[in-house]
């Protein structure tokens, strides 16, 4: 048999009528010829604890800024950091002649919408006597119509700015222009920052305070991306704080790498009452929730079929597919859970080669 016939040659090994491996034929000077290097996969072992720093912060639900809509100057602050607020409770006010202009606007267009619904209900009433035309009619109805959308546009940011529609209906009804624009918090919550002081002038870039919902903390830890692979949604972060211990629950795994540290960003949920303050810095113990060795490869070694990964492992006739599963990839490596065993030598160069050849014999999807 020529070295063609054999490097054509595919073997299908079976076990209980499914394929385990498949197995290409092709001696060691063809496989040079390919360009097919081997390399021995590099084991790695996890322990079962271990401590990484992590930083305390607000999740993004529960923070916010209080900024005004208008420009003006700062009367009056009523809460300072570190002071417990009620949602809806006044806690800045602002002089702002912006404003004042917003509730004469609001009022002009209130008026002129009454005296739209009344322009309306009169002509409706001379087109059912036959008096006017239809035209007439629609006119009506779409200034009617006009007029009410202005008259909600203002009233809506009139609310933006801090009024309650208790205080627009006073408005409507009284005529009498509030002279400052009130700032309200947003939330239950704990005033975190203060940015301004009385005196300030103030525009609709510029936060006055954080307040921000501590109930919910979450917990960023830097993890070495080796370790990483053993971290599951739902495992247990604790962090010691004081006398007590405080408990975190693992929600996300973050897939990018620092380039610096080879690190990865793992969020834990902290749901209790526990002390903590957005931007301490603690250090967590993060219990692993695997016990298998793993390796490590280039990703360059991975070939896909289908919706499977696989390797070419070195053989005794060529080499031969092996399906893994892979745990985790970035910055150019892989790192395999199952498939494999140690010292077997895996394919690191020239697997599009191979994989054509495969494929093309009868591997093909």
């Amino acid at each position: 048999m020529s070295n063609r016939t054999i490097a054509s040659v595919l073997i299908f090994t079976l076990s209980s009528g499914a394929a385990v491996a498949d197995v290409l034929q092709i001696p060691a000077s063809q496989l040079d010829n390919l360009g097919v290097e081997f390399s021995i996969p590099k084991e790695t072992s996890l322990a079962d604890d271990f401590q990484a720093p992590a930083r305390v912060r607000v999740p993004p639900t529960n923070d916010f800024a209080v900024v005004p809509i208008l420009s003006g100057t700062i009367k009056k602050l009523g809460v300072s950091a570190g002071d417990k607020v009620r949602k809806g409770e006044p806690i800045a006010w602002v002089g702002s002649p912006e404003f004042l202009k917003l509730q004469a606007e609001y009022i002009d267009a209130f008026h002129l919408l009454k005296l739209s619904k009344s322009r309306f209900l009169h002509d409706e009433t001379l087109n059912e006597e036959g008096i006017v035309s239809a035209r007439r009619l629609s006119e009506s109805t779409h200034e009617m119509e006009d007029q009410r959308v202005a008259e909600q546009r203002l009233r809506h940011s009139l609310i933006l700015a801090g009024l309650e529609e208790t205080e627009i209906n006073a408005l409507r009804d009284s005529l009498l222009l509030q002279p400052e624009m009130i700032l309200r918090a947003p939330i239950d919550g704990i005033v975190l920052e203060e940015y301004r002081t009385a005196g300030q002038q103030i525009d609709p870039s510029q936060a006055v305070y954080r307040i921000s919902d501590l109930s919910l903390l979450w917990l960023e830890i830097d993890v070495p991306f080796i370790k990483s692979i053993d971290i599951i949604p739902g495992a247990t972060v604790r962090i010691e704080h004081g006398p007590l211990d405080v408990i975190a629950k693992v929600s996300n795994i973050g897939r990018h790498v620092d380039e610096n540290n080879q690190t990865v960003i793992v969020r834990a949920v902290i749901e209790s009452n526990s002390g903590l303050a957005p931007g301490q810095f603690v250090k967590a113990t993060l219990t692993k929730n695997r016990s298998d060795n793993y390796f490590l490869l280039p990703t360059s070694s991975v070939i896909r079929k289908g919706d499977r990964n696989y390797v070419f492992i070195q053989n005794s006739e060529g080499v031969e597919t092996r399906e893994i599963e892979v745990l985790r990839q970035a910055q150019g490596q892989i790192i395999i859970g199952a498939g494999i065993v140690a010292n077997e030598k895996v394919v690191t160069r020239g697997t599009a080669a191979l994989k054509a050849r495969w494929l093309g014999i009868g591997g093909g999807e």
